[in-house]
């Protein structure tokens, strides 16, 4: 919705002026003096503002994009008598009476009780009743002399709409009566003190009007300082989860500059404890709250200052990209020179049928670990199936004419069959986790946040107050129809979608083929003295994309050199232990692959650069640029691998600058950038590097998580208390399992707070004796811990040998 553009009203040049913030979408219909810039289109963007006279002054409305404590009444000028305007000139001449002397106690000023007899003294109705209890209520006389002055410029069909207005403060088609109704009033009232009336009284009646007090995101009162809403000291994960809340409102739309304030504003280590935080305020999470209230370009600029997990189509086309100038040290012609030293040497090895593992994962990108069964179980014997269905092909095509070719062709036959089998079984699995699909989840999420809408809005209906005047009733009826049909038809229109998507994606499951032909290409890539061998058509249970290379590891990066490399680290014996089993899962320093929704994963803890191309990976390549810029430039800053705020920066030789999901798409198809990344981890100082980042980022940052919990003291009290994961979480186990889901989705942390937090609580204990059920609750962390991780990761690490006894782990 657009801000309407008045014109300023005669006779009020030279006024003071004085801010009052205003509610957001208020869109005044009168500009101020010379020299102010109107709002223009685009409620969310811009300052909202307006003139009118208030009382002898002019007071500038404004809304601003985010809350700010600030005084209702600021002087922009001194304050000076007024030159006549609008106001009768029965207006007492004195200033605003905000800067009268306070009255003691008890006892009515002269001036009050003067001017409580002029009101009294006005017809019986709406308009003197809402006077009344606005003088009782702390306006001040002579701002109410100067509305019951301009009330006698008003003709009898004026007052009869405004006293109709005044009924319906706190009153809309979204919101039922509240109790700061008279603060509606109030507004109206200085709105009428300086001119206002008619269409324009009106309008700015519509524009205020029910604005909810929760929304933090706006000062919805300028003469109550109850109406401003104020965050409470707070932390910045608090302050910016709240504030997200606030500014994705699910009545009042979203503003989206209170977003990207919220987003871009924090520091990215925290973004993911703020999404956690979002999700406890809400119940809805972040991802969907986001692509719920965003679009196109809002949504897309949201998603690259925050990566949450939101759905983001893994075979997106590459935009094509500007032309700038190159960042950084290294020039174009140097990064041209940098990558043309790398040879590349390439095979066509032919074709080859696969498993259907792309568009498994293009409907379903996600895996979840209590999924039965998960995704790898119901792909695994698909893969199998193939490759015996391409062995019994060989065999047949070998095979002589005669009874040996018949054989073969039964086998070849039997081969097939398994592979149909498999794939409907692929297919049966597809549709029972098709709420998964991306699409399908964000059409849901509208459908339930349109049947809410509907919902509340024929509570706040049911609740709303009905005026006594036929007319006024009348019109009220006519408003909430009109905002519960229109609310309705939304509800129609998503669930429209949702069935739209869902029959779409069902039929893509019909056409699910389980087996198809997939060209294979063997290159092998030197870079600085090291070969490393890549291939594309990489087959797993989580290939998304055919055309990403795999590369393994450089030869000699083994996990006897990840044990190596640990040893030298100078950490502790169970930190490596810790390491190197989690390496067991993931790989080794120079372990590159690019077939997932990771996009780009490298090293011993496989970072990735995630769906938007500022994941794990280019948290690591921020670090190791900030504290080791020379290993920085040695081992990506020269062929154009570079990383901002907002994820990785690839600039190409000609000057074209990638970033993001551009960036990344462009480094997972392209064998030499991919090999840089290879040949980066067989250097033993960026093997060092690896090892430093995963031990401080996913062991120690993640125990000293700290955790607020509620319990009770020895006399039975409420306290609340902040602990550390690391106060309870002392078993080599639970610390390893711990570090392993951090790791592996970026939730071990928030998994073992939410668990502490809920076992203290419910067991009433006292913060201050942790050391005393610490050992119990630590079970207790370990369970959720176990219940969140996947089933094989759990196998392999009870390999390891982990003690499960309390303080077994020496830091």
């Amino acid at each position: 919705m657009g801000a309407s553009r008045g014109m300023r009203p005669a006779g009020i040049r030279g006024a003071p002026l004085v801010n009052v913030s205003g509610p957001p979408g208020s869109s005044p219909s009168w500009q101020g003096r010379s020299g102010f810039k109107p709002a223009g289109d685009g409620v969310r963007y811009g300052v909202h503002w307006g003139c009118v006279r208030l009382a002898g002054l002019m007071v500038k409305v404004t809304r601003s994009l985010a809350p700010k404590p600030s005084r209702v009444l600021q002087a922009e000028a001194p304050v000076s008598q007024a030159p006549p305007t609008t106001v009768s000139s029965r207006a007492p001449t004195r200033a605003a009476s905000s800067m009268a002397a306070p009255v003691a106690a008890g006892a009515k000023a002269p001036e009050q009780q003067k001017v409580e007899q002029r009101v009294a003294s006005l017809p019986e109705g709406m308009t003197r009743q809402a006077l009344l209890q606005a003088l009782s209520g702390g306006m001040p006389p002579a701002d109410v002399d100067a509305v019951t002055t301009a009330l006698a410029d008003l003709s009898p069909a004026q007052q009869k709409e405004l006293a109709n207005l005044l009924s319906k403060a706190g009153v809309s088609a979204t919101a039922s009566p509240r109790a700061d109704a008279g603060a509606e009033r109030a507004f109206l009232f200085k709105a009428i003190a300086g001119g206002a009336k008619g269409a324009t009284l009106k309008r700015l009646a519509e524009q205020i009007r029910g604005r909810p007090p929760t929304n933090q995101a706006f000062s919805f009162n300028p003469l109550s300082s109850a109406a401003t809403k104020r965050t409470a000291s707070a932390s910045p994960v608090d302050a910016a989860a709240a504030k997200l809340k606030a500014a994705m409102d699910d009545i009042w739309g979203t503003d989206e500059a209170a977003v990207f304030e919220a987003l871009e504003g924090l520091d990215p280590a925290l973004l993911p404890k703020v999404a956690e935080k979002y999700q406890k305020l809400t119940g809805t999470s972040l991802q969907d709250a986001l692509n719920l209230e965003l679009e196109a370009g809002d949504l897309k600029r949201a998603l690259a200052a925050f990566e949450p997990q939101v759905p983001v189509a893994t075979t997106a086309p590459v935009k094509t990209p500007a032309k700038v100038t190159a960042a950084g040290t290294v020039s174009t012609s140097d990064i041209q020179k940098n990558l043309d030293a790398i040879q590349v040497t390439s095979r066509d090895e032919g074709t080859v049928q696969r498993g259907n593992a792309v568009e498994l994962n293009n409907l379903i990108p996600i895996n979840v670990a209590s999924w039965k069964p998960p995704k790898a179980a119901i792909y695994n014997p698909l893969k199998e199936a193939v490759k015996e269905r391409n062995e019994a092909k060989a065999a047949f095509d070998k095979a002589p004419a005669g009874a040996a070719k018949t054989s073969a062709q039964a086998k070849l036959d039997a081969a097939e069959k398994k592979v149909t089998d498999a794939g409907a079984k692929v297919k049966a699995w597809l549709k029972e986790h098709i709420g998964a699909n991306p699409e399908l989840t964000q059409a849901t999420a509208a459908v339930k946040h349109a049947g809410e809408q509907v919902a509340t809005l024929e509570k706040k209906q049911a609740k709303a107050k009905v005026p006594k005047d036929p007319e006024a009733a009348e019109t009220l009826k006519r408003e909430q129809k009109a905002a519960l049909d229109a609310a309705k038809a939304k509800l129609t229109q998503a669930q429209a979608h949702q069935t739209s998507v869902k029959d779409g994606l069902l039929a893509r499951i019909d056409a699910y083929t389980p087996m198809v032909a997939v060209p294979q290409t063997r290159s092998d890539v030197t870079v600085d003295g090291t070969t490393v061998r890549m291939r594309d058509g990489r087959e797993t249970a989580y290939t998304n994309l055919w055309k990403a290379v795999d590369g393994g590891a450089v030869a000699g990066d083994s996990h006897t050199q990840v044990d190596t490399q640990l040893e030298k680290s100078g950490i502790s014996e169970d930190r490596q232990k810790i390491l190197a089993s989690i390496s067991g899962l993931e790989g080794t320093f120079s372990k590159v692959n690019t077939w997932d929704t990771g996009r780009v994963s490298w090293g011993f803890t496989q970072w990735t650069l995630g769906k938007s191309g500022n994941g794990t990976l280019a948290e690591f390549m921020r670090d190791l640029k900030k504290t080791d810029p020379a290993q920085y430039e040695k081992s990506f800053g020269k062929y154009g691998l570079d990383v901002d705020a907002k994820g990785v920066v690839l600039t190409r030789a000609d000057g074209t600058v990638l970033k993001g999901v551009e960036a990344a798409e462009a480094i997972r198809t392209d064998v030499k950038l991919a090999a840089v990344f290879m040949a980066a981890g067989a250097d033993p100082a960026m093997q060092q590097a690896q090892i430093k980042y995963a031990n401080e980022g996913k062991i120690t940052e993640t125990r000293n998580r700290s955790v607020k919990v509620t319990g009770k003291d020895a006399s039975g009290e409420t306290v609340k208390a902040k602990l550390q994961l690391k106060d309870v979480v002392t078993s080599e186990y639970g610390n390893a399992i711990l570090a392993d889901l951090e790791v592996n989705a970026g939730r071990g942390g928030s998994v073992a707070a939410d668990a502490l937090e809920a076992y203290v609580k419910a067991k009433g204990l006292d913060p201050a004796k942790v050391d005393e059920w610490g050992p119990d609750a630590e079970k207790a962390v370990i369970a959720a811990l176990e219940q969140a991780s996947r089933k094989e990761r759990l196998r392999h690490h009870a390999k390891a040998g982990f003690s499960k006894e309390p303080g077994s782990f020496v830091s």
